[in-house]
């Protein structure tokens, strides 16, 4: 089912949770994407756009219910939730000594290809020994987010220095599915 309910967000399939939007003059994708809160990348994926050119009168399908994302330390998972509705389950890498906080946080940066500032040196998102992988979602937490990995393996083990780790594939999957402000809720 996940991997079904991930299809039909990225299609152009109109569902009770998507809304057909007209464009008018003076839109962009991500002035339409903050006022649906959603992301220009899932924009542009279910309306088949390969740039981000778009034409008044022209129509798009606008994924408009909010994503949230519940994180259980305990099993090692992500839950992306649309409304009430479970869309995926994840499994992930968590702190190591039960170190990745508990709360309720919000996704306040969105990083392609990262840079890792690690102990007073900065670690370019090319180099082979940058753990953040090629997405970062942080928190309202400083130095807390969800991030890829350089290391797959790892992956369902409370391994991290806090943050909740994915592969990059996933982390790449759910970085065009949420937007700023996204409500991350992590439990023990």
């Amino acid at each position: 089912m996940d991997d079904l309910n991930i299809k039909i967000i990225f299609s152009s399939l109109q569902t009770p949770q998507t809304k057909m939007y007209e464009i008018k003059p003076g839109d962009s994708l991500d002035k339409i994407a903050r006022a649906f809160n959603t992301t220009s990348e899932l924009i542009k994926k279910s309306n088949n756009l390969t740039s981000g050119r778009i034409i008044p009168g022209q129509k798009l399908r606008i994924w408009a219910e909010k994503f949230s994302i519940f994180v259980d330390k305990s099993q090692n998972i992500l839950v992306l939730k649309s409304g009430d509705e479970i869309i995926k389950t994840y499994r992930v890498s968590t702190g190591k000594n039960n170190c990745t906080p508990v709360g309720n946080f919000k996704i306040t940066s969105k990083l392609p290809n990262p840079v890792w500032f690690k102990a007073g040196a900065v670690v370019p998102p090319e180099s082979p020994e940058n753990v953040l992988g090629s997405r970062w979602l942080g928190f309202d937490l400083p130095s807390y987010g969800i991030h890829g990995t350089i290391e797959p393996e790892t992956i369902g083990k409370q391994i991290t220095e806090g943050c909740v780790r994915m592969t990059n594939q996933e982390v790449e999957e759910l970085f065009a599915l949420v937007p700023m402000g996204t409500e991350v809720t992590i439990v023990d």
